[in-house]
Parts: C-alpha cells; structure tokens; sequence
C-alpha cells in the first residue's frame, strides 16, 4: 500500500515529504476552501513542492457531465504533470470519466460507498477509486467494502487502482493495508500517529543510558 497526503496546504504538504514516503497529494473542495485563498496558487503551490512526477488529485465542482469535463480540462490543464481529476459516483460521473478517459485524463471516482459504485467506475476507465471507510462506518463496514472492491477488481481482472480515504485511527489504517488497498490519503496529521509507538521510544531510551554509561560521544565522535 502506498501513502498520499490528503492537504491543500503546501507548508504542511513539504513537511510530511521531509520525512516520510508518499506519492503525492490528494484534495477535495472542503479541503482547498479551508485555505482561504486564490485557487490558482493554491494549485500551483501544491505542485511546486511536489513536482511534476508525485500524483495530485483534483476535484470537479459542476453536476452535469459537460461541466464536469470543461472543469476537468481546465484542471488538468492548469496542474499540469502527473494529475486526475476527481469526479462524484453517479451517472453524471460516470459519464464524464468515459469522456476524459478518451482524451487520456486520469480519473478519481470519488466518494465511492458500495461495491458496484466501484465496479462501474473501473468499467468506465477510471485509475482510481476512493472509498470513504470512516464515513461508511456509520451505517456499514468500511474495511469490509475496501476488502469487497479489492476482490472483485481481483476477480475480474481489473486494474483500477483502490485508493482509500477516511480515518479515524491507525488500526482502520492497517485494516485496509490488509484488506487491500492499493493507496490511502491521509491529513499531514495523522502521519505521526502511524509511526509513533510507546515501545519504541523506551526502547530507545534503553539504548541511550547504556550507552552513555561507558561512553561520551555518539559513534561519531569516536571513530
């Protein structure tokens, strides 16, 4: 399973890529309106710190496949590098992907919350999926439908990739990775939580005050 930072914040963005290993970025229209800014150099700042090579997933806002194509186009467009453009699990949706998978634009088929939602959406070209697991936990299974798509895009062959989004904690994190999920989008948060772990800290206590018992320096001041 690989990781994607779900920000628009291109601060916060540049100081999860510091430190740990992701793929690139992830938005939704919540998530940008919450920077409070220009769109175009919100955009434009993502994709200065990421590069042209990490993946940025960007959202449609029209309800009709004609303006969710020219809002396509237009971000893609403007983005530019290696891009897809989200689009709603509906009809309209599925429409427009069809549209934009014949013009060569990636495609995220968002807010997915049943298995045949995803099976349609990797029938109709789309690259990715994203399943809402937190969200779905409150009238289902969250990891349960991740693991459900995950089989029958296995059954059948399908190459869409599953990109999970929606946490609460580590352990639907790892729930996820099991099931089989192909990527996750988590807030620059919450990565923190994936690598800390009370043993580990004591254990490198431990580590510290013998070491110190016998010598002075660190390795490389003694070498």
């Amino acid at each position: 399973m690989k990781y994607l930072i779900d920000s628009a914040n291109a601060a916060d963005i540049k100081k999860v890529l510091e430190y740990f290993p992701c793929e690139g970025v992830t938005t939704n229209p919540t998530i940008i309106s919450r920077e409070k800014g220009d769109l175009k150099n919100i955009l434009k700042s993502i994709r200065n710190v990421i590069g042209d090579d990490m993946q940025m997933h960007a959202q449609v806002m029209a309800d009709d496949c004609y303006g969710m194509v020219e809002d396509a186009k237009a971000l893609a467009d403007f983005i530019g590098g290696n891009v897809y453009i989200k689009l709603p699990a509906n009809p309209e949706g599925l429409k427009a992907c069809r549209e934009l998978k014949k013009e060569g634009i990636g495609v995220t088929m968002t807010a997915i919350f049943s298995p045949q939602q995803a099976l349609l959406a990797a029938r109709a070209g789309a690259d990715f999926v994203a399943p809402y697991v937190n969200k779905y936990d409150d009238v289902g299974d969250g990891v349960r439908l991740v693991g459900e798509i995950a089989q029958i895009y296995a059954q059948f062959g399908l190459e869409t990739k599953i990109l999970s989004a929606s946490f609460r904690n580590v352990e639907q994190v790892t729930s996820v990775a099991l099931a089989g999920s192909d990527f996750i989008t988590l807030p620059p948060a919450f990565y923190e939580k994936l690598i800390w772990h009370p043993m580990t800290d004591l254990a490198v206590k431990g580590f510290e005050k013998d070491w110190y018992t016998v010598y002075e320096k660190s390795p490389k001041g003694l070498i």
